[in-house]
């Protein structure tokens, strides 16, 4: 790993992404190391990322979980793929990425049913010439621990894509999807509060 490239990651790890994904719109970056902020409007998208790249691959993601195709979304991870899902189950590889998509996809999944939003993105960054890190703020029906999901209560949700260029199509290398807990702090953003 270059001293350059390491000297990127590390302060950009130093700054904390905050959206309210309620109305996506509304994004405050705040540095750790400073306490400075910063208030932007739609997307926080750092360089030269490749946007479009992203947005054709969020419209990919976006079809494919809408049709509940475990496959077409198989198909955008790449061959060693590694998922920790908000349950914090690990999936290792793009055939056990599949075996789990199509379960919850599943006529008898607890998303084989479900309606979903589409992502919204909430930051982007280009982090070597191939790879990107995608944020995106999503909503996700709520799951009870008997596996049946409340389609009445949803989940706020962040998800990280690390995004590696093969040929000329983006694909998920690493995805870790989290639910957007409520605090009240000086640096939460007003939908954090709620």
């Amino acid at each position: 790993m270059s001293r350059l490239f390491y000297r990127r990651f590390h302060v950009f790890s130093r700054m904390t992404l905050m959206e309210d994904i309620s109305t996506s719109r509304h994004t405050t970056i705040a540095n750790s190391a400073t306490g400075a902020t910063r208030e932007t409007f739609g997307p926080y998208v750092q360089g030269d990322a490749d946007l479009s790249g992203a947005e054709q691959f969020m419209t990919k993601w976006d079809e494919a979980w809408g049709v509940h195709d475990a496959h077409g979304l198989a198909l955008l991870h790449t061959e060693d793929a590694v998922t920790v899902n908000r349950y914090g189950t690990l999936l290792q590889g793009r055939v056990a990425t599949e075996q789990a998509l199509a379960f919850l996809h599943g006529e008898t999944g607890p998303f084989g049913r479900s309606k979903f939003p589409p992502l919204k993105m909430l930051a982007l960054r280009q982090i070597a010439p191939d790879v990107m890190v995608l944020q995106t703020g999503w909503k996700n029906p709520v799951m009870h621990p008997n596996g049946k999901p409340d389609e009445a209560q949803v989940n706020e949700m962040i998800v990280t894509f690390v995004l590696v260029k093969i040929g000329q199509e983006w694909k998920a290398s690493q995805i870790d999807p989290h639910n957007v807990e409520k605090m009240d702090l000086p640096y939460a953003n007003p939908g954090q509060k709620e």
